[in-house]
């Protein structure tokens, strides 16, 4: 069976309503069970368009921190946002636009990977918002099995994590040659490896993966894990 771990990035357009928004990554892992090889793929979209992103920085319980504006077209990064800022009704138009045309790409190069890898299912992590994007654009989906591993997990611990609380729990790591947690380790390929990020789809992936291999590769010290990180930090559902 082959598996597709996925993971998108998108940013809502800057001074629009929530529900407009750009991709800015489409990431994934392979995985071939027989093999135990992890193949990665990975595919970065650049638009001239500004748009907010969630800074790829946690604290030490896991918890994104802050905001910022990015225009990936031109290469800006960390443009301070302004909260009432709005786009005029022209500038709306276009940028729904340009939104139309990640769509497409999203759609083209997802349909293009479940082809060449022969895909039968597909791994998400708090999938709900992924899956409804995969429709906006109108990928075909009719013939894969989806899987949220999130929702997995909740029905294990009674708890619903964050990717990042989870990447904490089982000690997530990624150096110049290696990514994965203490009971499972897979070599990183040269290109990636100062990539693997919270809040970069490739990390993401990476992390659903290793979160996904220690759930069902150790599941009772997985579980056991996650309660003693319940009961240590006095955690809150995140429903």
């Amino acid at each position: 069976m082959k598996t597709l771990f996925l993971d998108m990035e998108w940013g809502q357009i800057y001074g629009s309503y929530r529900r407009d928004f750009i991709l800015t990554e489409i990431d994934a892992i392979v995985y071939n069970s027989e093999n135990d090889v992890p193949i990665l793929e990975s595919k970065k979209l650049s638009y001239d368009i500004d748009i907010v992103i969630i800074k790829n920085i946690i604290n030490q319980v896991g918890k994104t921190v802050g905001v910022s504006v990015a225009n990936t077209g031109r290469g800006e990064y960390q443009k301070r946002f302004d909260d009432s800022y709005r786009l005029t009704k022209n500038d709306r138009v276009a940028a729904r636009k340009i939104s139309d045309i990640s769509l497409h790409e999203l759609r083209k190069y997802l349909q293009t990977l479940f082809k060449k890898h022969q895909v039968d299912r597909i791994i998400l992590f708090g999938g709900n918002e992924d899956i409804n994007i995969m429709r906006k654009a109108r990928v075909n989906l009719s013939k894969l099995k989806i899987i949220d591993l999130q929702q997995i997990v909740k029905k294990e611990t009674r708890h619903r994590f964050s990717l990042d609380k989870l990447s904490i729990i089982i000690k997530f790591y990624v150096n110049k040659n290696l990514f994965g947690s203490k009971n499972f380790r897979y070599p990183l390929p040269e290109r990636y490896k100062y990539l693997i990020k919270p809040h970069k789809a490739i990390g993401n992936a990476c992390r659903i993966f290793i979160v996904y291999k220690e759930f069902y590769g150790v599941k009772h010290e997985f579980v056991q894990q996650c309660r003693n990180y319940i009961h240590a930090n006095n955690v809150v559902d995140e429903s």
